[in-house]
């Protein structure tokens, strides 16, 4: 028979080993985060842990691999993100809120927008916005063709949303020779790259190291020409 209090051991044992790799992950990717930033990234797990039971945001299953594979994947552009960003980023096709929510949790002074056309994932983000809470994330349920912002993003982001070729011509309309878009990806996509629309280009391709993933990882700087 299990001694009693066992299980509540176990719970608490991976509750810090958890924290301790977060910790870890945040120091390779050189993120000064507070102690209210890491609390808030491990409720944010909690809750999609939750979530995920009932209305399967995500296909990936446990705590610890959602650490590596949403969260410290979402950050490990977070220093891209603050080269060129200026007051709004755009998430398109953002899902559970991966990487807006994180990247709302390590910079508040940045608005961070985010879009996608399944409600329950949206309804998600909004129930995050509230409880932690994140006055600068702001979820919108709608189809990124039909989106409207007050002001042009200085940087759009996209996380496995689609091709690079369907996504920019989805983010046309927001976006103007200041906006920079990064495509988070695999590989290098090189037919992606290869069929982009008239007026991008490549600015770079830079190589993302994402603690404890163990999987190429890359992200795709692309600007407007005209």
């Amino acid at each position: 028979m299990q001694p009693s209090g066992a299980g509540v051991s176990t719970a608490v044992s991976g509750q810090e080993e958890q924290v301790a790799r977060l910790r870890a992950g945040l120091e390779m990717l050189r993120i000064d985060a507070s102690d209210v930033q890491r609390r808030h990234l491990t409720s944010f797990i909690a809750m999609l842990v939750k979530w995920n039971s009932v209305f399967n945001l995500t296909a990936v299953r446990d705590a610890a691999d959602m650490l590596a594979v949403h969260v410290l994947d979402a950050l490990s552009i977070v220093g891209l993100v603050e080269q060129y960003a200026r007051n709004t980023v755009l998430d398109v096709g953002s899902g559970a809120g991966i990487p807006a929510i994180p990247l709302a949790i390590i910079r508040p002074d940045l608005a961070i927008h985010s879009v996608d056309a399944v409600a329950k994932k949206i309804g998600f983000q909004l129930q995050v916005r509230a409880a932690l809470p994140l006055t600068n994330l702001h979820p919108r349920h709608a189809r990124i063709e039909s989106l409207k912002l007050p002001d042009e993003p200085s940087v759009i982001v996209s996380r496995a949303f689609s091709a690079i070729p369907n996504m920019l011509d989805a983010v046309d309309h927001l976006s103007g020779r200041q906006t920079t878009v990064i495509a988070m990806k695999g590989q290098e996509p090189a037919n992606e790259l290869a069929a982009l629309p008239s007026g991008w280009v490549v600015d770079r391709v830079v190589r993302l190291e994402v603690p404890f993933l163990g999987a190429l990882r890359c992200a795709v700087v692309l600007k407007q020409t005209s």
